[in-house]
C-alpha cells in the first residue's frame, strides 16, 4: 500500500517514517512538515493512506484531509497527534482512523489491517458514469441511474452534511463562499468551531458519494466550493425547463402541460425545514399553482367539469385559503347537484379563513346562502 506522511515536527515525522518500515507491504511514496497540496492528480490517485497530524502551524489537519479529498475521495484518512481532545472532530469526519503519538507497530500493525479489510483503492471503482443520474428533490432527496428502476437515499453521516450538500445542489455550479456556509448553517457557533464543522461536513460529503464521484463533484476553489455535476439531470429543472418550452394551454395543447405537471412530485425538498430554501419553495409552488389554475379553468371553459375538479381540488389541498379556486369548486359541484360536497367545501373554507382571522369573501357568503335558499 502506498501512503503518505504529513507532520510539522521533523522527529515525529521520521519516527512514523521508521516505525512503518516494519511493514513489508508499506511504500512511502511522500512525507512533509510543509502541509502544501500536490495539485497532481496522478499522485494522490496512486496513494491509498495518507497519515496527517491534526495541529499544524500554517493549517488545521481538519482542512487539510478535506483538502486531500478532492483528489482523491478513496484516500483513507489516519490521524496522528500528540492531542486526543481532537478525537471527537477526527470521528465525526469517518476518519479511517485516529493514533496517539508516539506512534507503536503494534497499534500500526490494527490500522493497517483495518485498511485491509474495507479494500484498499483498487477495489473502490466508480459507477459507471456513461449513464445519466437522476437527482429528485421535488419532495425528499433520492438519487436514481438510468439502469435503476427504484430512486435510493444516501447515508448521511451526519444532519449538517446533508445540508451542506443540498445547500451546494441548490446553488450548483456556482461558487459559494465559506463564510456564506459557515454563516448559513453554523451561524450560532464560535467561527472558528464552525470552520471545523465546515471541514467535517465536507469531507463527510466526498465520503457519503464516493461511488457518484464520477457524476459529483465538490472543488475548493480560493475562499469557497463549487459543486459541479457531469451527466447528470435533476426533477426541479427539467420541470422549469419543460414549462418554459412548453406551448400556450388550450384544448389541443393540455395533454402535453398534464405530462409536464406530472414531474412536480412534491414541494421543493418539502421533507427538509431550512430557512435558507423557504423563499425558493414558496416561488416554485407558486409557479406550479398559477399553471395548475390555468390548466383547470381551460378545462372548465370546454365543460370538462370532471377534469377542472381534479385541478381545482389539488390547488385547495395546498392552499386551503384560496377564495377563488373554493368558489369554482362551489359552482361546479353545484352544477352536478352534489350538495354534500358544496357544503363541504364552504365550510372548509370558512375555517381555513378562520384559522387567518379573517373571513370569507361577502360574495361567496351571499352566492351561498342563496343556493342553500334554493
Amino acid at each position: 500500500m502506498n501512503v503518505c506522511l504529513f507532520d510539522d515536527e521533523p522527529m515525529a515525522l521520521d519516527y512514523l517514517h521508521h516505525q512503518l518500515n516494519n511493514f513489508s507491504n508499506i511504500n512511502v511514496l511522500h512525507k512533509s512538515t510543509e502541509p502544501l497540496i500536490d495539485h497532481n492528480h496522478n499522485f494522490w490517485n496512486e496513494l491509498d493512506i495518507v497519515f496527517l497530524d491534526i495541529e499544524m502551524p500554517e493549517t488545521n489537519g481538519l482542512a487539510l484531509a478535506e483538502q486531500i479529498t478532492t483528489y482523491n475521495p478513496h484516500i483513507n484518512i489516519v490521524f496522528v497527534t500528540a492531542h486526543d481532545q481532537y478525537a471527537l472532530e477526527a470521528f465525526e469526519m469517518h476518519a479511517l482512523d485516529y493514533l496517539l503519538k508516539p506512534v507503536t507497530v503494534k497499534r500500526l500493525k490494527k490500522t493497517i489491517q483495518r485498511v485491509k479489510s474495507i479494500g484498499s483503492r483498487s477495489e473502490n471503482k466508480h459507477i459507471d458514469s456513461t449513464n445519466t443520474l437522476q437527482i429528485n428533490v421535488f419532495g425528499g432527496l433520492t438519487f436514481q441511474l438510468d439502469n435503476s428502476s427504484t430512486p435510493e437515499s444516501i447515508k448521511w453521516r451526519t444532519s449538517k452534511s446533508k445540508e451542506l450538500f443540498l445547500y451546494l445542489l441548490h446553488h450548483e455550479g456556482k461558487l459559494v463562499l465559506k463564510s456564506e456556509l459557515v454563516e448559513a448553517l453554523w451561524g450560532e457557533i464560535n467561527v472558528d468551531k464552525a470552520f471545523s464543522y465546515l471541514y467535517v461536513s465536507i469531507y463527510n460529503i466526498r465520503q457519503a458519494l464516493r461511488k457518484l464521484n464520477n457524476y459529483i463533484k465538490i472543488s475548493n476553489i480560493e475562499d469557497g466550493y463549487s459543486l459541479q455535476l457531469h451527466n447528470v439531470q435533476i426533477d426541479k429543472k427539467e420541470w422549469e425547463k419543460q414549462l418554459q418550452e412548453a406551448p400556450d394551454i388550450n384544448l389541443y395543447t393540455i395533454e402535453t402541460h398534464e405530462e409536464i405537471m406530472q414531474l412536480f412530485t412534491g414541494n421543493y425538498l418539502e421533507d427538509f425545514d431550512y430557512l435558507w430554501l423557504q423563499g425558493d419553495r414558496f416561488e416554485l409552488e407558486e409557479i406550479w399553482l398559477h399553471h395548475s389554475r390555468k390548466m383547470a379553468h381551460c378545462y372548465q371553459v370546454h365543460n370538462y367539469i370532471e377534469k377542472a375538479i381534479i385541478w381545482y381540488t389539488e390547488i385547495i389541498k395546498k392552499r386551503p385559503e384560496d377564495e377563488n379556486t373554493a368558489f369554482h369548486l362551489m359552482k361546479l359541484y353545484a352544477s352536478l347537484n352534489y350538495r354534500m360536497l358544496v357544503d363541504y367545501h364552504y365550510k372548509q373554507l370558512h375555517k381555513s379563513m378562520a384559522e387567518l382571522d379573517l373571513t370569507v369573501n361577502s360574495e361567496i357568503t351571499t352566492w351561498y346562502t342563496n343556493w342553500k335558499k334554493n
